[in-house]
């Protein structure tokens, strides 16, 4: 046990130290299952966890032993396989393997407590119930509540990670009957998703396939995001936003006759394109070094589709990255929207007449989302137009959207929001 706590105290640690993301650091080096059900349990749980530590600990201790009674506390209340006093045990040897011999004693008292219950939570009449009992921050709570209505935002909150990942098959290199033979022959589980993916555990089998192309990691939210589009062979497609790369190199496969240009600002991140394009065997995907929110004036009405798939605050992924409140808060959705706005205006001049225009984000909030479209829609150039990539996911559920519509987390999808507009 001790050898899982320590591998998920390194990974906690760098997420709280380096602001990393919990998806990158879990692949740095060969991680358990136990370690990573602790620190995806430790993150899911934060608000929760910090609530109890703060009514037994009148002074916060160092970073290090912190996120060392977070894994305890975690532990504690969910590992029922392990037994309360094994886990108090494990974690006061941990403290002594981080060379925190002196905190072994604290360590002790404290998750002791934990143990024996010795603590109380906020009662159904308490202001802060929802926020410690689902783990979400108060004003997430309240925007959403204000946004959706109460019975819609439980229905957010209280929504669960599968804990499996999204798989996308490279049409060019092979097929899902191949994919799904080679998974079947690994003995690993698998369903066939809405959106034409495989939903499966990051297994070993499954990393070998991605190293060689095969298939690529891509939430069945992204892959709308493109099919949205309704590319045909020969589109030429611009993806403004596009770094890492993943909506320009699936776009490259719906339309492999067509030209797709890659945008990206920063030269770090049009490296990770380049990176992805050759992982994937993605040829007519061109990448540009530029910024989204500066006019283009060579690329006025240039391009039959484009994808403004634009940064955002990114709260309806904490399914799959509950960290995201631990690294933004409400205060980036207005500076965000300022942005967003600037790039739609360029992105918007870039489409062909009668050419269409996708707008998307992996936010809930209408301030990033139909707030920032209705502002284009003002200007009579363009219309929402249907999304048939929508009409049969979720058993049909978006069938009668306008052209704009906002997915809730749930399950495998992201909370995301996508918008298709024709260029009148």
């Amino acid at each position: 046990m001790k050898k899982h706590i320590l591998q998920a105290h390194r990974i906690l640690l760098r997420i709280e130290s380096q602001n990393a993301y919990s998806n990158m650091a879990m692949y740095d080096g060969d991680v358990s299952d136990m370690a990573t059900l602790l620190v995806y349990g430790v993150l899911e749980n934060s608000i929760r966890i910090d609530y109890i530590l703060n009514s037994l600990v009148s002074k916060k201790p160092q970073r290090a032993i912190n996120v060392l009674l977070k894994i305890g506390v975690y532990a504690i209340e969910n590992l029922v396989d392990v037994p309360k006093f094994a886990i108090v045990s494990e974690c006061v040897e941990s403290a002594k393997a981080l060379g925190k011999s002196g905190a072994g004693g604290f360590v002790n008292a404290v998750l002791k407590k934990v143990s024996g219950g010795d603590y109380s939570l906020p009662k159904e009449i308490d202001g802060d119930y929802l926020s410690v009992t689902y783990s979400k921050p108060q004003w997430f709570i309240n925007k959403l509540t204000n946004q959706y209505g109460y019975d819609t935002m439980l229905e957010i909150i209280s929504a669960k990670s599968e804990r499996l990942e999204h798989i996308r098959v490279n049409s060019r290199l092979t097929d899902m009957q191949s994919i799904t033979d080679e998974l079947k022959a690994c003995g690993e589980s698998f369903r066939i998703s809405d959106v034409g993916g495989i939903v499966a555990r990051a297994t070993e089998a499954v990393k070998k396939m991605f190293n060689r192309g095969l298939v690529t990691f891509q939430s069945p939210s992204s892959m709308l995001a493109v099919q949205a589009l309704g590319l045909n062979e020969a589109s030429d497609m611009l993806d403004i936003c596009s770094a890492p790369g993943g909506k320009a190199v699936y776009a490259s496969e719906l339309c492999k006759s067509g030209e797709i240009t890659a945008c990206e600002l920063h030269s770090h991140r049009i490296k990770l394109i380049d990176k992805y394009v050759k992982r994937m065997r993605a040829e007519n995907v061109n990448s540009v070094q530029c910024d989204a929110t500066e006019l283009k004036t060579d690329w006025i009405n240039k391009f039959d589709r484009v994808l403004a798939d634009v940064p955002c605050s990114c709260f309806g992924t904490f399914l799959k990255h509950p960290d995201v409140f631990m690294s933004r808060g409400e205060e980036e959705i207005t500076a965000l929207s300022k942005v967003q706005k600037k790039i739609i205006s360029n992105a918007a001049r870039y489409v062909k007449q009668g050419g269409i225009l996708v707008y998307s984000t992996c936010t809930l909030f209408d301030e990033e989302n139909f707030s920032v479209v209705n502002e284009l829609l003002q200007r009579r150039e363009f219309e929402l137009s249907h999304i048939e990539a929508l009409d049969k996911i979720d058993n049909g559920k978006y069938s009668n959207n306008n052209g704009s519509v906002q997915i809730l987390p749930h399950a495998e999808y992201d909370g995301f929001y996508i918008a298709k507009l024709r260029k009148l």
